[in-house]
Formats: structure tokens, sequence, C-alpha cells
């Protein structure tokens, strides 16, 4: 299970968080690592990362990763732009699907979807005291105990799924979104798509075929 900065990184040098070195930028990073983790447990059936979750008023955060964005983001931001992702086919079909459903969405938002679940007022609820003070060690989120959260997300997925399979095919390697449609990839063209994947520019990318030639634009 690989460190929680990793999939920050990767959100980061895609420029998810939008407003860079700004509040919001860290808000909406925050939300769509948590996501992400609600993700790896709906379609595998464990967490994303090993790290806690915590549960504060505008919603979960990864508290190292929040404060790391807070306090060198100048850093972080240097960290992010040289990092080279080796994340499994799995881990890079999660973070592509999260920043395809939700990377649009502003931080405000995204912080009212992650209120609608369970387990942020669970553990929100149980690290605020009557006086109003919040406890961080006594906020920490348990995702895989609600399984209607878990539900929901499956849900999510299966509904962005459909719609995708609707409009094209597509192929995830090494985190880069091919799509097709009309023909079958061989083993011949998904080899060029690999070389192509490890210079790859952008994230997304459409494919089809020229005169027995692969196309990629």
């Amino acid at each position: 299970m690989k460190d929680v900065y990793d999939f920050a990184k990767f959100f980061i040098k895609n420029g998810a968080d939008s407003m860079p070195n700004t509040y919001d930028g860290n808000m909406k990073l925050q939300k769509l690592l948590v996501l992400a983790d609600l993700a790896n447990i709906a379609e595998y059936g464990e967490p994303l990362f090993s790290e806690q979750v915590l549960a504060f008023k505008n919603g979960c955060v990864v508290e190292k990763v929040r404060l790391r964005y807070k306090n060198d983001y100048i850093g972080f931001k240097r960290d992010s732009e040289a990092f080279q992702p080796e994340f499994s086919e799995r881990e890079y079909a999660v973070l592509n699907l999260i920043m395809e459903v939700f990377g649009k969405a502003s931080a405000r938002e995204l912080s009212e979807i992650n209120h609608t679940f369970d387990f942020w007022k669970i553990a929100f609820d149980n690290g605020t005291n009557n006086n109003g003070y919040h406890d961080k060690t006594r906020s920490v989120v348990d995702m895989m105990s609600q399984t209607g959260d878990i539900d929901r997300m499956r849900e999510i997925i299966c509904a962005y799924k459909e719609v995708s399979s609707d409009v094209t095919a597509s192929e995830i390697i090494n985190g880069v979104t091919f799509y097709y449609d009309g023909f079958i990839l061989t083993d011949e063209m998904i080899e060029q798509l690999e070389s192509f994947s490890l210079s790859a520019d952008d994230d997304a990318y459409s494919v089809y075929v020229d005169n027995g030639r692969l196309v990629i634009y």
C-alpha cells in the first residue's frame, strides 16, 4: 500500500487542486483523496492508503497532507511536478475515475458532498465536545464500517461506467486513458500505447486506426 503523499502528488501534478496554494485548493485536494479512498474500498474492498482520515467541520482530511500543503506548498508542488508514479492499474483506475467524476467540482461542492456521508457525521460528532471543542484524536473516520456509504459510492461508479461505455471504450495504461471505438485493441497496439504513455504530456487521448496504422491524438 503506497503512501498517501503519492496520491496527493498525482492530484497536484494534474492540477486537481484547481486554486493552487489556497485554502480552497487544499480543501479540494483533501476531498479528492477521501473520495479515492472510498472508491477503492467500493471497488476492491480495501482502503487506498493506510493514513488516518479525520473529520473536520468542512469535511474529511488527511492531516499530514493538509499540513504539508498549508506549510510547504512550493516544495510540495515541486515534488509533485517531478513525481513519476508507479501505480498499479487498479490504483490508476481509481485515481482517473475520481478525476473524471469529481475533478471539475469546486472545493465547496466537494465539501457538501462529503457532509452527506455517514462516516463523516459519526466521526465529527465523536470528536465534538458539548462545549463545541473539536478533538482530532476522537475524530478518526472509519469508512470500512459504513456499508451504506460504500454502496452509494459503488452506485456512483457503476453509473459512471455505464455512461462511459455508451460513449466509447477506453484503456488505462500507466495512468493515461486512451479512448477508442469501432475496433479491438490488439496486443501490438497495447504495446504501442504503453510506450507512448511513458512520455505522454496529457492524461487522456483518443485513438483510431487509419490504413492499419494506430493514430493517437
